[in-house]
């Protein structure tokens, strides 16, 4: 029986590959197909997909050094020999669709896909779309977008639908207390949960040492700390005078339990993670990187903050208010239920399916 095939080209980082990921897991959930994807050697693709069961093809493109180098005086053959690898690819495996999910590897795929009159479709995860997005928006089919602030940055004539980005879905329906033991936690005082990606973030960490006895004299909160694998054994050292209200991890693997046990978080502005935590409905202080491309996390951010979905504070101003929204966060249960309902008015559950919905309507 001859099967639907489809093409993922996005990854270099989970932002760009997680996406892809989900809508691929849900095609493969809604009907029988086929499903390979293109990355490159140097991206998190290489781990991440063979252990989830996707083929994927290699290409050679990569970016542009953001800085003068030897390296960039190659990029034009890179990309070359990139297109003729996708070429190939692409006449060789046939694909109903070729989806892009952005990042460098995005482009050279998408691209022969429209030379090849193949259908193709692009989701882009941040409110400031990303270089190979805003570069090919007006060749593919559709452009989904996360943000409804983005389509300032689209020219007149893009195929723009607003579907918000897939990502993993949580059970929440577990007892918090149950959460909440499962981290060491007493099920009755407040809780914080602080992540910055699977690397952490040292200035999050930082000033969050800084502040910690006075808000721990302050208040009942606990912490469930995911530092990052370069801090972990500082942040253990100099909060160990609090370790009964501490859960200290490098990372937390079981995110469903994290969120369940929490009443607010302090994390980075990306747009996995705000579509996460929006879509679960949890207070959120946002602390964008403030070196993200193009600006983007304090973008995303501040699309978020203007709907009173999240407390905004920039990296420069952290260590002077860190301690203030905390407290204010901890005592103030109207203020987290103000901003928990704009959350959730904010996210979009049904982001994965609304895409493959898309993908079926233009697919060949």
């Amino acid at each position: 029986m001859d099967v639907n095939r489809y093409i993922f080209a996005g990854g270099g980082t989970g932002g760009h590959l997680y996406p892809a990921v989900a809508i691929a897991q849900r095609l493969a959930e809604l009907r029988t197909c086929s499903i390979r994807f293109i990355g490159t050697a140097r991206g998190i693709e290489c781990r991440v997909l063979p252990e989830l069961g996707f083929p994927l093809s290699l290409i050679a493109v990569r970016g542009a050094v953001r800085a003068l180098a030897l390296k960039n005086l190659l990029l034009p053959f890179t990309l070359l020999w990139s297109l003729l690898q996708c070429f190939i690819l692409l006449l060789k495996y046939q694909p109903n669709a070729v989806i892009g999910t952005g990042g460098y590897v995005s482009g050279p795929a998408v691209f022969v896909a429209w030379l090849l009159r193949i259908p193709t479709l692009i989701q882009e995860q941040n409110s400031f779309p990303g270089v190979t997005t805003r570069l090919l928006a007006r060749r593919v089919r559709r452009v989904h977008i996360s943000f409804a602030e983005s389509r300032r940055y689209f020219r007149k004539g893009t195929n723009l639908f607003l579907s918000g980005n897939p990502v993993r879905r949580f059970d929440l329906s577990g007892n918090k207390s149950a959460a909440r033991a499962r981290f060491g936690l007493n099920a009755d005082a407040p809780v914080c949960l602080v992540f910055g990606g699977s690397q952490g973030a040292r200035a999050i960490n930082d000033a969050l040492l800084d502040c910690l006895d006075e808000v721990m004299r302050a208040s009942a909160l606990q912490i469930i700390w995911s530092t990052g694998p370069h801090d972990v054994d500082r942040v253990r050292e100099r909060s160990s005078g609090h370790a009964d209200r501490l859960h200290v991890a490098v990372f937390i693997s079981d995110m469903a339990a994290a969120y369940a046990a929490a009443d607010f978080c302090l994390t980075r502005a990306g747009a996995l993670t705000l579509a996460e935590v929006t879509l679960v409905g949890l207070p959120s202080i946002i602390v964008p990187y403030p070196h993200a491309a193009a600006n983007h996390q304090e973008i995303n951010a501040r699309a978020l903050a203007e709907r009173g979905a999240c407390v905004l504070v920039l990296q420069a101003d952290l260590r002077q208010r860190l301690s203030a929204e905390l407290l204010a966060l901890t005592t103030d249960d109207e203020r987290r239920e103000a901003l928990a309902r704009a959350a959730r008015a904010s996210s979009f559950p049904n982001a994965t399916d609304d895409i493959v919905r898309s993908i079926f309507e233009i697919e060949r």
